[in-house]
Formats: C-alpha cells, sequence, structure tokens
C-alpha cells in the first residue's frame, strides 16, 4: 500500500471511530436521536448526519451534540514530547 492511501485509509478510519463513539455516547446516556435533535434545535435526520460514517465534524456541531447529552467538549493536545495541554471549547 503506498503512503498516500495508507494515510487516507487512518484518515477514514478515525472518521468511523469518531461516528462511532457519538452514537455510544448518545446510546449510554439514554437519548435518541429525537431527543438530541431537540436538544440542539435540528431535525433527527440532521442528527443521523452528524453520526454518518465519514463524516467531518465541524467543532460546534460537535459541541452542541455533547453539550445535547449533558457533557462538557474539552480538546486535549498531545505534543510531540508527551505532554498534554488540554481547554474547554
Amino acid at each position: 500500500m503506498s503512503p498516500e492511501a495508507l494515510a487516507a485509509s487512518k484518515e477514514k478510519a478515525a472518521y468511523m471511530l469518531l461516528d462511532i463513539r457519538l452514537a455510544e455516547l448518545r446510546e449510554i446516556t439514554h437519548l435518541s436521536q429525537v431527543e438530541i435533535a431537540k436538544a440542539m434545535g435540528i431535525s433527527q435526520p440532521s442528527v443521523a448526519n452528524l453520526e454518518k460514517s465519514g463524516k467531518d465534524l465541524r467543532l460546534s456541531s460537535l459541541k452542541k451534540y455533547i453539550e445535547a447529552t449533558g457533557g462538557k467538549l474539552r480538546i486535549d493536545v498531545e505534543l510531540p514530547d508527551g505532554k498534554h495541554f488540554g481547554f474547554p471549547v
């Protein structure tokens, strides 16, 4: 596999994991897509689209989704030296 194809595969896998985790988060908070949609002020199909595989989410959409579950979004950056830098969004 070429380096470009490998990088593309890794990127697609990362998006798929995010999608799975969003649906998993919704399920462990015992919320339906309809309830998430209502809290976000969008339609249920829009929530399904956010959870769809391969979707490149905007940070603002991710924040609203997390807040609709009752959570708070934080960013954690891992620097090359292994140190972490986190901040709320």
